[in-house]
């Protein structure tokens, strides 16, 4: 078999598909899974797999010993192949990270509010000039903003404090709703736009948020581990928040308004994300002809219509959360405990990691350390580690928030992840291609899973 010709080939489709990346770069990403192949030409699929997936679980290791990183897992899907590596421990406690962990996925929620959104646009439970003040008239300071607006991340708002320092729920949704909004002339990123959407989305369809979340995601999909309220019998399988031993998110103002907002909220594992991000491109949950809304840029380059997605950009992760190597049709969606989902047309790759489970003794220590390098350079301290008391019925209940974005990077940690999966797609496309070749008839999937632990070959 002609292994350099099939390359080219590979490579000519890669780029008539459309990426930011040169020829060069995209060679020198996929060419060490030629090498393993022709190296190993009896090994089955999974062998290979298994044989180029080394080095990604060495990167993985080293970032974890290097960074505040309790424990990861990473996820893929690229054609038939399927690969989770993992490692390290669920947080605090030490225990290991399990495959079935279920993550604090924090702002990566404003997307399941997105596509509840897009759907009832669809069937015409609102229209995008519809104003906010008509569709729910609790929202009464927020001018003749339109759901456009709120949509495409084109809305400021005010609050009259902050709702993570009310008292009680009721207390906070009526900041929640008397919170003064307009147009704000430019991309403003923003937690309140999704929980007025999530306010409107309840109002229009006389449905819970909950209700809405599990018909147009949960059960259309068949997710078994994707909520907003966790059962208690998975409460040990839950990581990524620093409230996780009472199942509750990392987000105070999730908390502040019962534990789930429209912008926060969603508790899932690497597997349900892969299977979302399946379920939005091929048209099971959010409608097709919308889908160019999630990677087309809108008011600011690097983000798209959709105004929470992050679209490929020539500058790669120095502009946004798409590698260079990605489709142009790629697109991407973050959130603050330090998750990264990236859906295109080629794969599907999660990033998930423990850190906001590391204990308040740990966060403390890292908190220390930004701060003394803050003092360094004339900077004042910032607050990363904070304790909330609410009143839920009569009854004290206390969480934390253990903020991660200064302890843990980007661009050293995240950014380098998401351009080592890029690589790794465009290495298992090519195993697919290579596969295809041998067996034109060939689709059985393949499944490796790796721990960071054990995974010694």
């Amino acid at each position: 078999m002609n292994y350099d010709k099939i390359l080219e080939n590979f490579l000519d489709d890669v780029q008539r598909e459309g990426t930011y990346a040169t020829r060069e770069e995209l060679e020198a990403a996929t060419k060490p899974m030629l090498e393993i192949i022709q190296k190993k030409p009896d090994a089955t699929p999974e062998e290979l797999v298994e044989a180029v997936i080394q080095d990604d679980i060495q990167f993985l290791e080293e970032l974890r010993s290097n960074y505040p990183i309790p424990g990861y897992t990473v996820g893929m899907q690229a054609g038939n192949i399927n690969v989770k590596m993992l490692g390290g421990t669920m947080g605090v406690t030490g225990k290991d990270m399990r495959e079935d962990a279920i993550f604090d996925v924090a702002s990566t929620s404003k997307f399941y509010t997105q596509i509840i959104a897009y759907n009832l646009l669809k069937e015409g439970a609102f229209t995008l000039d519809d104003k906010v003040k008509d569709l729910d008239s609790r929202f009464k300071n927020v001018e003749d903003l339109t759901m456009r607006d709120v949509l495409t991340f084109n809305a400021h708002f005010d609050t009259a404090g902050r709702l993570s320092d009310q008292g009680t729920i009721e207390e906070a949704k009526d900041c929640l709703y008397n919170m003064k909004g307009a147009p704000a002339g430019k991309h403003d990123y923003n937690d309140m736009g999704m929980m007025l959407t999530k306010e409107v989305m309840e109002n229009v369809t006389g449905k819970s948020y909950q209700e809405l979340v599990d018909y147009y995601i949960v059960d259309k999909l068949g997710l078994k581990d994707t909520h907003l309220v966790l059962p208690k019998n998975k409460i040990e399988r839950f990581t990524g928040s620093a409230n996780f031993a009472v199942g509750m998110v990392n987000d105070p103002s999730a908390l502040a308004v019962g534990g789930y907002s429209g912008h926060a909220g969603i508790k899932t594992t690497s597997d349900d994300l892969i299977s979302l991000g399946d379920g939005v491109l091929t048209g099971k949950i959010l409608p097709s002809e919308m889908l160019s809304d999630a990677y087309t840029s809108g008011i600011k380059a690097n983000r798209g219509i959709m105004g929470n997605t992050y679209t490929s950009h020539e500058q790669g992760t120095a502009m946004t959360y798409v590698s260079r190597l990605a489709p142009k049709k790629a697109f991407a969606v973050q959130g603050s405990t330090r998750n990264n989902v990236v859906m295109g047309p080629d794969s599907i790759s999660t990033i998930l990691v423990s850190s906001c489970a590391m204990g308040l003794e740990r966060a403390k220590e890292e908190e220390a350390k930004v701060n003394a390098k803050r003092a360094e350079e004339g900077k004042s301290p910032l607050s990363l580690v904070k304790e909330f008391t609410y009143d839920r019925d009569g009854r004290e209940v206390h969480y934390n928030l253990v903020d991660v974005r200064q302890m843990l990077p980007s661009t050293p940690t995240v950014e380098r992840i998401i351009n080592k999966n890029a690589e790794l797609s465009l290495k298992l496309n090519f195993l697919n291609t290579v596969i295809k070749a041998y067996d034109s008839h060939y689709n059985q999937p393949v499944n490796v899973v790796a721990n960071g632990k054990t995974f010694q070959k």
